[in-house]
């Protein structure tokens, strides 16, 4: 695992490692996401395709101000 978590690692490689698990399903609403079959389908994809991916099929669910928002506490793990 790199030293530093980001938004550009894949669903998978974070959901893998217990501490960028554990921060991502203690956000609102993302441990709901996560445990989805659709999620399944996901886990090749960074967090940033899955935000864009996402703001093109439902503006405003998941916006590039929240993408920022966990990027900037992935990297202060």
């Amino acid at each position: 695992m790199p030293d530093k978590y980001n938004v550009d690692m894949t669903l998978g490689e974070l959901l893998d490692d217990p501490v960028s698990e554990k921060f991502l399903k203690s956000l609102p609403g993302m441990a709901q996401l996560i445990e989805s079959p659709q999620a399944q389908m996901a886990m090749g994809f960074s967090l940033r395709q899955i935000q864009e991916y996402s703001e093109s099929m439902a503006p405003g669910q998941f916006t590039k101000e929240q993408l920022e928002e966990i990027d900037k506490g992935l990297k202060a793990l």
